[in-house]
């Protein structure tokens, strides 16, 4: 009777193992992209910011990308449109901008969240105003969604604007 009991159990333990076994992989299978291929996409889309290269920069955007930025509530969609309002943003002013992730990253499926800071030093319009060789250094988060063909199809960044402005001299 014990040892009936017994291979029951390990019977059942082994069926249960292989049901588990089969979730993992189906997990892992429907997936669109690898947790890894995520992070290094984004590795190599973060180095064309640091290169200033527009052309590559844009190159990392499906057709259909999005993009979301917060501080202005506007959302752009379409490769040659994110691409240009992006670069605009965030380099047309700033020759030495850098962009650097920092603190912590997380990762789920297809989308990486991320901390970042962001800087350099500001020359040209806001606007009406003319802004002259203001520094500044400002904190942000974004999520960036990648489809299994290694292309950004969503981007949102959330960022301090208002320490921006103050940096600009733009409010007091």
């Amino acid at each position: 009777m014990c040892k009936s009991i017994f291979k029951l159990v390990i019977l059942v333990l082994l069926v249960s193992s292989c049901n588990n076994r089969t979730a993992k992989t189906n997990t892992i299978e429907t997936s669109e992209i690898k947790i890894t291929q995520v992070e290094e996409v984004l590795n190599a889309y973060m180095s064309a910011w640091a290169a200033h290269d527009v052309d590559k920069i844009g190159g990392f955007f499906a057709e259909d990308v999005k993009w979301y930025n917060l501080p202005v509530d506007d959302t752009m969609e379409g490769k040659a449109k994110v691409t240009k309002a992006i670069t605009d943003t965030f380099m047309g002013n700033i020759p030495d901008m850098y962009w650097a992730r920092s603190g912590d990253v997380f990762i789920t499926d297809s989308t990486i969240v991320y901390e970042w800071i962001y800087g350099g030093t500001f020359n040209g319009k806001w606007g009406d105003i003319n802004i002259e060789n203001k520094n500044f250094s400002i904190k942000g988060m974004s999520t960036t969604t990648i489809n299994k063909q290694g292309k950004i199809t969503a981007q949102k960044d959330y960022y301090d604007f208002y320490s921006l402005q103050k940096a600009l001299g733009i409010i007091q």
